[in-house]
């Protein structure tokens, strides 16, 4: 929702209402701004972009640059209140004690609503992309290792890559791109004695993480499972390598990789 205020007085009822419902606020406007907590600051007239989010969070934007120059992480207040001709807009944070006066001349629009965010942020590759190189390069894990399928199903879910050593062993990855946890290693053992059970044959169980935790690592030599660490930014420079290849670089994936593990 858009509302371009015919005056000061319009402005402060849309920004309530917008707070009370929790939504996202945007105000664009000339304001002047005081900061008071654990310094001050007065920062004098202009137009700004002021954002206050469904949970508190209250921050100052100029027109330019990507850094807030006012800003509370979380408030406990705010409030919105009219005095000397122009429209205050005060946040209050408990602790520690800090407080962002706006004081608006002049407000052009506030804009408000509900916004719906449940993505994922990712940083690098996900579990996915992860999953798809080493199927692509499988001696990232271990050299000799061939993978046949991605996602084979077993009663108790899907393994994310199945595969046989250079002895013929059958092989079981798993793939975390965060620290791996002990419940990690449970799923994983899960999935070792399921194929056991159902093809009559122990697989080897291997989990891939960036890190474990040291009850991971106890509980995977404790259940006779392996883990492998990989470096998460290498392989994402990796990828980006094989796309590069891929366009028609002359190198091949092998040497990208041998050149990373020797500096």
């Amino acid at each position: 929702m858009v509302v371009q205020p015919k005056d000061l007085r319009e402005a402060g009822e849309a920004i309530k209402k917008g707070i009370q419902n929790k939504n996202v606020v945007i105000i664009i406007g000339r304001c002047s701004i005081e900061y008071e907590g654990r310094s001050e600051s007065r920062l004098s007239e202009g137009e700004r972009l002021v954002i206050i989010k469904e949970d508190g969070a209250f921050i100052v934007h100029r027109p330019t640059g990507y850094a807030p120059v006012n800003w509370q992480p979380n408030t406990s207040a705010i409030r919105v209140e009219h005095a000397d001709d122009m429209l205050v807009v005060t946040a209050i944070r408990s602790s520690p004690r800090e407080i962002v006066r706006v004081f608006f001349s002049d407000v052009k629009a506030v804009v408000m609503g509900k916004l719906v965010d449940t993505g994922e942020f990712i940083i690098y590759l996900d579990e996915h992309e992860i999953r798809d190189l080493i199927y692509e390069e499988p001696w990232i894990v271990e050299e000799g290792l061939k993978i046949i399928e991605k996602e084979k199903k077993l009663p108790v879910g899907s393994i994310d890559l199945f595969g046989y050593d250079s002895s013929g062993k059958p092989v079981i990855i798993e793939i975390k791109r965060v620290t791996a946890s002990r419940d990690a290693v449970l799923q994983l053992y899960k999935y070792v004695e399921s194929y056991a059970r159902n093809y009559g044959v122990k697989p080897r169980g291997i989990l891939v993480a960036p890190s474990l935790t040291q009850k991971a690592i106890e509980t995977a030599e404790k259940l006779g499972l392996e883990y492998k660490v990989v470096n998460i930014q290498k392989l994402w420079k990796m990828k980006k390598e094989k796309k590069r290849v891929g366009i028609g670089g002359e190198k091949s994936i092998l040497d990208f990789f041998r050149k990373q593990n020797s500096t």
